[in-house]
């Protein structure tokens, strides 16, 4: 991905530039709301889940002063809100602790024995090669999208997957396994840095963060963007470009030597390595700003995240939205405000928009179509089988396991709406009560811009959620599959069981993080669980220390001595003091 990324760079340069001229505000708010349709589309059996997550994400996105009113909303009077919600420690709590907390409810080793090795990992790489068309075409499309400013690198991914699915014949083996999606996403993520460049050295304006570094570092040496950058600086430009695909090409030979050995830690039973992962991924959620309220933050979208994951809510959707939001509002109010609603008549917008109705249809079709749908039994409609039972049959008469013969239309009976409560309708519910709050909250803000998004995004939640509780409410049957990991370990009550022990353990070593401070409650807490919860018996349960001596040491050499952090404070001793 990034050596054809590289070419088309070389390619698009002199081409490109008046292409981009034309993508403007309401193009880049029309991209953008393409992408959380697209992944909303993928959540194949929860489309309407996958939707609702996405505008909750949105919603979600507006937490924090408005970056066109510059007024705080939704900011619960604290300053830790101020900029909204990090999305570090955001996508930590909705993604890597309900997975981190499901495989260690699961109690097994991820891999298994015998599967990895480094002929599995050239066997991979000559899958790959054998891809080659797929590849380039993936390659292409993550140029474009990162070409497009204000598109982030966590956004390509779902794209680029939505965009391979789309052209795949076989959708439904996605989210099983299929090596495809994988080369979906990473072709497109690693030509994506050519693509960010084009508007970096053609225009100037960064394509990400890492080009804004490069931008810096330009102006300081006195090499300025634009079309010296093709004449007089012609060989800076293919420096980067040569640059860009060396530095992939490199970075692939290192992943096939190193990828054999550190896959064999998935063979490691799994709690061992969870007692090392789950305090470093709280650490990594503090070091985002330093504060509390990133643990915070982590534990209330833990909280969100494990709680979609088992009930089967779709969870890329809702960060997609989450990542999007802003992209949307500050592209979407000022084409309001310049073009009136006029703004959707653009050329290019209409064709984005027409591209995504049409993706989605497609996708949503093609999923429909080689999805396995299972036939209503007789008690969902809520009416008997015509002809079928051999009570039916001894009273008209006739011996059991024969048809009945229709005469007239007396024998047709419409099939009557059976309500029925589902405790699974408690989340939507709840999600619904928030988002009525957030719509009466949003009436309080003193200027349009800070309104404006807020209130679409409620008001269309409303209805959407009040229609999924219908549904479910009317239907008794199992939704399909989603575009996400569901609970390994099911959901019944032993996984009930499991899940108490997870979160007890959690919320144990939050409470000793505020007693005795982050590092000390880091060791002890990878100590216990590591001599508590991994299944060895003998000598081996000495392996159960190996956690805790691990935890020290990057406490002690790497966090403290090298990165110097300043821990979180001790806030019990504060509340009992």
């Amino acid at each position: 991905g990034g050596v054809v990324g590289a070419l088309v760079l070389v390619i698009a340069l002199p081409f490109i530039r008046p292409l981009l001229n034309q993508i403007a505000f309401p193009e880049v708010a029309a991209l953008a709301l393409f992408g959380v349709l697209m992944v909303s589309a993928l959540s194949r059996g929860a489309m309407l889940k996958g939707l609702i997550g996405g505008l909750l994400g949105i919603l979600l996105g507006t937490i924090g002063t408005s970056y066109i009113s510059g007024l705080p909303r939704f900011d619960l009077g604290t300053l830790y809100l101020f900029d909204g919600l990090p999305l570090v420690p955001a996508t930590i709590g909705l993604f890597a602790l309900p997975e981190l907390v499901d495989l260690t409810m699961r109690g097994q080793p991820v891999g298994i024995s015998g599967s990895v090795s480094n002929r599995e990992v050239f066997r991979g790489v000559r899958y790959g090669l054998s891809r080659w068309r797929m590849t380039v075409r993936q390659s292409l499309f993550g140029v474009f999208l990162g070409a497009v400013p204000g598109i982030g690198a966590a956004v390509i991914d779902w794209l680029a997957y939505a965009f391979g699915i789309a052209f795949s014949k076989e959708k439904t083996s996605f989210g099983k396994g299929n090596l495809d999606g994988v080369l979906f996403a990473e072709s497109a993520q690693n030509s994506k840095e050519a693509g960010q460049a084009i508007p970096t050295l053609a225009f100037g304006v960064p394509g990400g963060l890492q080009w804004a570094l490069v931008l810096v570092a330009m102006t300081i040496y006195g090499v300025h963007p634009g079309l010296t950058m093709l004449e007089r600086d012609l060989d800076i430009t293919m420096s980067i470009v040569v640059t860009l695909a060396l530095g992939n090409l490199f970075v692939t030979l290192l992943g096939m030597a190193a990828t054999g050995q550190l896959a064999k830690l998935t063979l490691i039973p799994f709690p061992l390595l969870a007692a090392v992962l789950l305090p470093v991924t709280f650490i990594a959620a503090f070091l985002n700003t330093f504060h509390w309220g990133d643990i915070a933050t982590a534990c209330a979208m833990f909280g969100l995240g494990m709680s979609m994951k088992w009930l089967g809510w779709p969870r890329p959707p809702l960060l997609l939205g989450f990542i999007l939001g802003p992209i949307i509002e500050q592209n979407l109010w000022p084409s309001v405000q310049l073009w009136g609603w006029g703004f959707l008549s653009r050329p290019l917008t209409v064709g984005l928009v027409i591209a995504a109705v049409v993706s989605v249809t497609f996708l949503t079709r093609s999923m429909n179509k080689e999805a396995s749908v299972a036939t209503a039994s007789p008690e969902v409609c809520g009416a008997p089988e015509t002809g079928s039972t051999p009570a039916m049959a001894r009273e008209e008469g006739r011996p059991a396991g024969t048809a009945a013969l229709v005469d007239g239309p007396r024998d047709v009976r419409l099939p009557r709406l059976k309500f029925s409560w589902h405790w699974e309708s408690i989340f939507p519910l709840v999600v619904l009560g928030m988002v009525v709050w957030s719509l009466i909250e949003t009436q309080t803000f003193r200027a349009a811009e800070s309104r404006f998004l807020p209130t679409l995004t409620s008001l269309a939640l409303i209805p959407l959620l009040v229609l999924h509780v219908g549904v479910r409410a009317i239907s008794s049957g199992e939704q399909g599959q989603i575009m996400d990991l569901g609970m390994r370990t099911g959901t019944g009550m032993d996984a009930v069981k499991k899940l108490v022990t997870a979160l007890s353990w959690l919320a144990g070593f939050i409470f000793l993080v505020g007693l005795i401070g982050m590092p000390f409650a880091s060791i002890a807490f990878a100590l216990s669980f590591g001599l508590t919860q991994v299944r060895l018996v003998g000598r081996h349960r000495l392996w159960g220390l190996l956690p805790g001596a691990i935890m020290a040491a990057l406490i002690f050499l790497v966090f403290e001595r090298l990165m110097v952090i300043e821990w979180p404070a001790k806030i019990v001793l504060g509340w009992v003091g």
